[in-house]
């Protein structure tokens, strides 16, 4: 049993697909595909069950998944425990994104850890700052980009300031709108999965603000303010570009600033591939330690 047959293994299993799969590991299907097929032949059982919508793990596929994921992590410490830099630490960083891939320089970090820790690979999930924050604290994530307020149990890195706006529909007459109590009686879209923005909105407009929907998704709720559903908040770049389509009208009555942060748990900074990602959050962002 080899090394990379295990990391293929594991790869697939948490993708459920050879693409995905090879796509981390920066490889092919074919290879992974031979890889777990050399893996099931030497272990005299089929590892996944195969059909169109991708890769399942069987019952012996997920009890050998765990004890994988074990060895492979004691690998790899064992790798970056004997590494002098930074350019030889090998894992992946598991990045919760609450932006677009632009406004958070993600094509620049790729490019900077390929320079400067090419042994370390990216594994990005789109999601709230709720979502994030919790996905962090039960260790599915290693770290990530969020709003509000920092927990005690985190490190975190102020990266920019971002200005939110609230979008509406066209067909509202915003020239009704004059006052925040004006909003009030609005129907909103809102972000749930504890985001700070609905915290702001219910502050400054009272807790029975009438919500129809909930996402956390900047798209979709962006979509939905588009056909009409109710008004909700849009970090400004976006807005603007919205409203210059066509596709809603921007409201500037609550608009703020809130500063974006990078975060990951105090009790894993010391880790060789999460303090790495550290430094290269603040080389990216040009932040003095």
């Amino acid at each position: 049993m080899e090394f990379y047959h295990l990391r293929s293994f594991v790869a697939v299993a948490q993708t459920g697909n050879l693409t995905k799969a090879a796509k981390r590991l920066y490889t092919t299907p074919p290879a992974i595909s031979a890889h777990i097929k050399t893996l099931e032949e030497e272990l005299s059982t089929p590892l996944f069950i195969r059909s169109h919508k991708g890769m399942s793990l069987t019952d012996k596929g997920q009890a050998l998944l765990e004890k994988a994921q074990i060895t492979l992590d004691s690998a790899l410490d064992l790798v970056n425990l004997a590494a002098n830099n930074q350019h030889e630490i090998i894992g992946t960083f598991r990045l919760g994104i609450n932006l677009t891939a632009k406004q958070i320089k993600l094509h620049e970090l790729a490019e900077n850890l390929q320079e400067n820790c090419p042994g370390i690979s990216l594994d990005i999930h789109q999601q709230s700052t709720g979502k994030t924050l919790n996905n962090i604290k039960e260790n599915r994530l290693d770290g990530g980009y969020i709003f509000g307020e920092i927990p005690d149990d985190f490190i975190s890195v102020a990266v920019m300031e971002q200005q939110i706006t609230t979008i509406a529909p066209t067909t509202l007459d915003c020239s009704k709108i004059l006052t925040q109590a004006d909003l009030s009686t609005q129907q909103w879209i809102m972000m749930g999965d504890y985001c700070p923005f609905d915290t702001f909105l219910k502050r400054k407009l009272g807790s029975g603000v009438p919500s129809v929907l909930k996402t956390s998704d900047d798209g979709t709720r962006l979509e939905l303010v588009k056909s009409g559903l109710g008004l909700s908040f849009l970090e400004m770049e976006e807005a603007i570009l919205a409203e210059k389509n066509n596709n809603i009208k921007i409201i500037s009555t609550l608009n703020f600033f809130t500063t974006l942060h990078f975060v990951v748990a105090k009790s894993r900074v010391e880790e060789p591939v999460i303090n790495a990602l550290l430094q290269e959050i603040r080389i990216l962002w040009g932040i003095k330690i």
